[in-house]
């Protein structure tokens, strides 16, 4: 699943430019709700800047008048450069990393010729992690594995013996004494069913739920 699949588009945001004062800026985070906005010189992506760092700047280090504050200071005064990018053809896996290891608001996503066209938030992560464990689909069985060569094919063929579709399927948790949690998300009507035949099989259960 590839970044520019779930990325929000260059078009569709709200940016600030280096030469705003933070008045414009301000009132541009408020209207759209925002956390932060992409910060851009012309065409060109600069940085980001958050609006509790307009807060912390105001209150902890100036703390004179207001409208002078927000008239007088420009975004290229408090805007951070802190960031990873990533570009539209890597895959989700790594902007999730970036994410997590820089903790910015969002990864600016650029294409082959290195031009900024858009942006990937925390919020667009989960909706493809959602979408890659099928989330809103079927019903999910958790069974217990023993740590056996030819386990997973054996599941998997008891499965697919029931004309079962499985959805996807995942590791979750290192192996604890010899035995490996793996969650199933299957399509099936008759999930009783299909449960007697895993179970009988010779895998533990460890849960059901949709």
């Amino acid at each position: 699943m590839y970044v520019k699949n779930h990325m929000l588009r260059r078009e569709k945001l709200v940016t600030l430019d280096l030469q705003d004062n933070i008045y414009t800026a301000l009132k541009k985070i408020q209207e759209g709700d925002f956390m932060s906005l992409p910060v851009l010189e012309g065409d060109e992506f600069k940085g980001y800047l958050m609006k509790e760092a307009i807060y912390r700047n105001y209150f902890e280090y100036n703390q004179g008048d207001k409208n002078e504050f927000l008239k007088n200071t420009k975004v290229k005064d408090l805007y951070s450069t802190n960031f990873k990018s990533i570009k539209e053809d890597d895959y989700i896996e790594n902007a999730s990393y970036l994410l997590k290891e820089w903790r910015t608001p969002f990864l600016p996503v650029f294409d082959s010729q290195n031009k900024f066209t858009g942006i990937l938030t925390h919020s667009s992560i989960f909706d493809a992690f959602s979408e890659i464990f099928g989330l809103d689909k079927g019903t999910r069985i958790v069974v217990n594995m023993l740590d056996i060569p030819g386990q997973l094919a054996k599941l998997t063929e008891v499965i697919r013996k029931e004309n079962v579709n499985i959805i996807n399927f995942a590791a979750v948790d290192a192996k604890v004494l010899d035995v490996y949690r793996v969650i199933i998300r299957v399509d099936t009507k008759d999930v009783i069913g299909l449960i007697e035949k895993i179970e009988k099989a010779g895998f533990k259960i460890g849960e059901i739920s949709r």
